[in-house]
């Protein structure tokens, strides 16, 4: 068999070839799968919502006022706008921008009916505020999950010891020791919010654990002896007492 070709049978039988091999070749290729991104991969648009407008600041302010020691106040905003419940305002005090919700308010208050409002009514809870509920089980998965959760700051710098203080749980405290560093201060301020809800084992605790000074003030400006004093706690009072706890600074 005479496979010569001519040059003018080549050129006749070339269009034809190629064709029949660029069809074989767009047919495989349809069934080969496109990656996310790839050239040729129709975008699509992305567009953003339609946003009405900003919560009005003024009453932000208010309601993350009203969440440390006003319910009625709480209810009566939220009636007017919903959403509150999702707002923070910057107080602009700590590290150029101290973020506090309401709840933020009434856990480190320690609220808890109002904390507990908010909550039901869809704030979003918190490793602090669930300290301070003495929701054991979710700080304890806070800090297993994070161990770094033990020396975050609150609003207006409390810390997380702050908050158990003032459930008073016990081991919720010796989980934090452990994460905490010897020389941490969340003792000395913890010490107010136990005496502010008559611990006593607490009070006890912190002592024994590392807290150093019995008259760190509160945001107040108050010893943990004066606060102790002025709910009635005696025998928490006298346990600062017994390690130099003085009613003024």
């Amino acid at each position: 068999m005479n496979h010569a070709y001519s040059r003018r049978k080549l050129l006749q039988a070339a269009p034809l070839g190629l064709y029949c091999a660029a069809n074989l070749f767009a047919q495989d290729a349809s069934k080969l799968p496109v990656s996310p991104g790839t050239p040729g991969e129709a975008s699509k648009p992305v567009t953003e919502p339609i946003r009405g407008a900003r919560q009005d600041l003024n009453l932000v302010w208010e309601f993350v006022r009203a969440g440390h020691n006003n319910l009625p106040r709480v209810k009566e905003l939220l009636a007017q706008d919903p959403k509150l419940i999702y707002s923070a305002w910057d107080w602009g005090k700590i590290d150029d921008g101290e973020w506090e919700t309401a709840l933020g308010g009434a856990s480190h208050t320690g609220n808890r009916e109002i904390a507990r409002y908010l909550l039901s009514q869809g704030a979003r809870i918190d490793c602090f505020c669930a300290a301070m509920l003495g929701e054991r089980d979710v700080v304890l998965a806070h800090l297993a999950a994070n161990p770094a959760t033990a020396t975050c700051k609150g609003p207006h710098g409390y810390t997380l010891l702050y908050h158990a203080a003032i459930s008073g749980d016990l081991i919720v405290a010796d989980a934090l020791k452990a994460l905490l560093p010897p020389d941490a201060k969340d003792y000395n301020q913890a010490l107010s919010a136990a005496a502010r809800d008559g611990h006593l084992s607490m009070t006890k605790w912190l002592f024994q654990n590392g807290a150093t000074n019995p008259n760190s003030p509160d945001g107040f400006g108050k010893t943990p002896l004066t606060v102790a004093l002025e709910k009635g706690f005696g025998d928490v009072a006298e346990e600062l007492r017994q390690h130099g706890g003085r009613e003024k600074m």
